[in-house]
């Protein structure tokens, strides 16, 4: 997704959000989001883009990059997740400060489901791009060791209470969109 379709498309959850919300059960809405109908921020520089990606020592993936030039972070990406990081904040999960409860708690063989042939969750979760800032015991991450032919990062989804281990999905892009249409689920079910 590029830059054009990002901008609509935020634009549209943005409105959605606002209108949505449920004052007696949900926070109060930053000022600026209100005035501008907006839940992102400023679009990143090139420049900022290309300092986070020689600080993590990493092209970003094409969606993230293409979102970070739209808006540099964002506020209540769905449900459960409060607010994802602009540039400057984008961190391995391995070096963040609640990065080492995650990886702890997805170690335990017990959770890889290795007939099938899949990957221990807590080397993924070692090696994972955190992207959320802030959640309700929930997280948003991206694997560098799971690219595609575009150049696209596999996407993950986890929260503690979930009962499930992180939820993959084919990008950025998808990730985003399924917490786009996660809000409108539950938001529906409230009423």
């Amino acid at each position: 997704m590029n830059r054009e379709q990002w901008r609509p498309f935020l634009k549209l959850w943005s409105e959605e959000w606002i209108v949505g919300r449920d004052p007696e059960r949900d926070g109060p809405l930053d000022d600026e989001v209100v005035r501008d109908g907006w839940l992102g921020f400023a679009p990143a520089s090139a420049d900022e883009v290309a300092a986070a990606e020689a600080r993590l020592g990493r092209t970003l993936p094409p969606s993230l990059r293409e979102f970070l030039l739209t808006t540099n972070g964002w506020r209540d990406a769905g449900t459960f997740i409060y607010r994802l990081a602009g540039t400057s904040e984008l961190a391995w999960l391995a070096d963040s400060d609640e990065g080492s409860g995650w990886i702890d708690a997805y170690s335990d063989t017990e959770f890889a489901d290795e007939d099938e042939g899949e990957e221990p969750e807590g080397q993924i979760l070692a090696r994972a791009l955190r992207l959320s800032l802030d959640g309700d015991a929930a997280v948003m991450l991206l694997d560098p060791a799971d690219v595609d032919e575009r150049g696209e990062w596999a996407g993950y989804w986890l929260a503690s209470w979930s009962g499930r281990g992180p939820e993959r999905f084919d990008s950025f892009h998808d990730l985003m969109y399924d917490q786009y249409t996660s809000f409108h689920r539950l938001r529906g079910r409230r009423t």
